[in-house]
């Protein structure tokens, strides 16, 4: 199971029940997350009058639900598959044991054993349900789109230079976003639009360099446009005041070197690492062999097979948002 932290407290912070499977305790100590739910519960009621859904805590994600007089928080690893949909479901569970038990909720703590098999069986057919649907999309998925995407895996290379450009190294581009280009290459790879903001004689160059880090399909691509216009996979502009950066949409601000919304990924952060030498042709030329793994799952899903379930649980969830968006 993944590695996640799963706090219930009152409004006023006290401590009702946790599961912890972290082992760096010191760093992310329950004292330290349930003074930050205080702080949030005191702003949320005193200024802005609204509970926040999620945070970024110490380099995880931190995300909330309240309900009543109670808050749960699961403090969880960016790529874990989990997310705010299961914290009404633990809390339920956690007031079916109060129930079944009659205690008070600041009785709860010496019910922590009866409370924890509960939550351990959410969180276990959580993640079941999850690769059932993750099966459910992969059985429905367009054999068309799949042969599409293996025929591309041939002819995007000669597709893409399709005219004098000018590109970066990724080397160049990994010193002028030092973070976050692994947001930008699970995007790419998924299907999220990324847009490129800053000085446009950075931003063009930079968007023909990032087109080639989707060997899988070929990228619908604005390198420049002076006002925002929707239906791509990666533009340029600095028109951008009115959008907001999410889980579906990544923004790359050049200037200031930062990566805004998407998803993070220790895979793709490894394979960031691995291209941050290379040049545009080399960088693309390895991706197209290390993301070999998503045609070969592809071919698989042709005839039915069910070796899919080899991967490991990341490189599921990166399959399952790619067929989600072919679907």
């Amino acid at each position: 199971m993944d590695i996640l932290k799963i706090l219930i407290t009152s409004k006023n912070g006290e401590l009702l029940y946790q599961y912890d499977s972290f082992s760096e305790n010191k760093i992310h100590d329950n004292a330290l997350v349930t003074s930050l739910i205080s702080a949030i519960v005191a702003l949320s009621s005193e200024v802005v009058n609204s509970f926040p859904r999620e945070i970024e805590f110490e380099g995880k994600i931190l995300y909330f639900y309240t309900e009543n007089e109670l808050i749960v928080a699961l403090l969880v690893n960016i790529e874990a598959p989990f997310n705010g949909d299961i914290l009404p479901i633990l809390l339920a569970e956690f007031k079916k044991v109060q129930e079944q038990y009659n205690f008070s909720i600041y009785q709860a703590i010496k019910y922590e054993e009866e409370v924890s098999i509960e939550i351990k069986s959410a969180l276990a057919e959580y993640l079941s349900n999850m690769q059932k649907n993750m099966l459910n999309v992969f059985e429905k998925t367009d054999l068309t789109d799949y042969k599409s995407l293996i025929k591309l895996k041939n002819v995007a290379k000669d597709l893409m230079f399709d005219g004098s450009r000018e590109f970066l190294s990724f080397e160049i581009i990994s010193r002028i976003v030092p973070e976050g280009l692994d947001k930008v290459l699970y995007g790419l790879i998924v299907g999220i639009p990324v847009i490129v903001v800053g000085n446009r004689n950075l931003v063009e160059p930079m968007i023909h360099s990032l087109r080639l880090l989707s060997p899988t399909k070929l990228l619908n691509v604005k390198p420049w446009s002076f006002k925002y216009e929707i239906g791509y996979d990666i533009i340029g502009t600095n028109d951008y005041d009115k959008l907001l950066p999410s889980s579906t949409l990544v923004i790359i601000n050049i200037d200031e070197g930062i990566v805004f919304g998407g998803h993070s990924s220790a895979y793709f952060e490894d394979v960031i690492k691995q291209i941050s030498n290379l040049n545009a042709v080399e960088a693309f030329t390895f991706l197209r062999t290390e993301l070999d793994w998503v045609f070969q799952s592809l071919e698989s899903l042709s005839i039915r097979s069910h070796s899919k379930d080899t991967l490991p649980l990341e490189k599921q969830m990166i399959l399952f948002e790619l067929l989600k968006r072919l679907h």
